[in-house]
């Protein structure tokens, strides 16, 4: 599932790239300046947010022995941050882009300027305050050892993550179809254990 699932991010992340020159930027390596995506990419590009996010949430559970009633508390509570994180993401794209579009000017006004550097500074808080909330949840939800099991896998897996892309995208731009290269990237501590067919 996983392999089918960034074998189509590599062959978006070639389409993104040939017509824009654009790489995905986000942490899971799947974004670029929203204002650069068309309509069916940015579909395509959810949809593969989607799969991996339930892929994350799966593996958690298994990674986390968590019962089905923390694993739910924890899809909710991870799916209203990394949401409200995007959001962010988003506006800091936007205001980046603003402040390298005036910045292109002789003589930028610092009238221009400054909103944008306010709006900046502010976007940083915001986001200190959404990890903040996101600890506090965590703290909430899941015991001591469950919280240190969190942090290993999320770095473990967003390093897979970002390996198989790679490797998905160098496919898509060689003019391959296969999943990614096995071998590429090894599961990290606890994340490759056996688990049921998916179907």
């Amino acid at each position: 599932m996983i392999a089918a699932v960034l074998t189509l991010a590599g062959s978006i992340a070639f389409a993104q790239q040939a017509s824009t020159g654009s790489s995905y930027q986000d942490e899971m390596g799947l974004d670029s300046q929203p204002g650069q995506w068309s309509p069916p990419l940015k579909k395509k590009r959810e949809e593969i947010r989607a799969r991996v996010e339930a892929i994350r949430i799966y593996r958690l559970t298994g990674a986390l022995k968590l019962d089905e009633k923390t694993s739910a508390q924890l899809a909710s509570l991870l799916g209203t941050i990394d949401l409200q994180r995007r959001k962010l993401m988003d506006q800091n794209m936007d205001a980046m882009k603003e402040l390298r579009s005036t910045l292109k000017s002789p003589h930028p006004s610092e009238s221009k300027l400054k909103p944008i550097l306010e709006r900046l500074e502010k976007n940083h808080h915001e986001m200190a305050d959404l990890k903040d909330k996101e600890l506090k949840g965590l703290k909430d939800i899941l015991t001591v050892e469950q919280r240190a099991r969190y942090v290993v896998f999320q770095r473990d897996f967003m390093r897979e993550i970002r390996s198989l892309i790679t490797s998905a995208r160098g496919n898509a731009q060689q003019g391959t179809h296969g999943g990614p290269a096995s071998g590429k990237a090894a599961p990290g501590p606890g994340m490759g254990a056996s688990r049921p067919a998916e179907k």
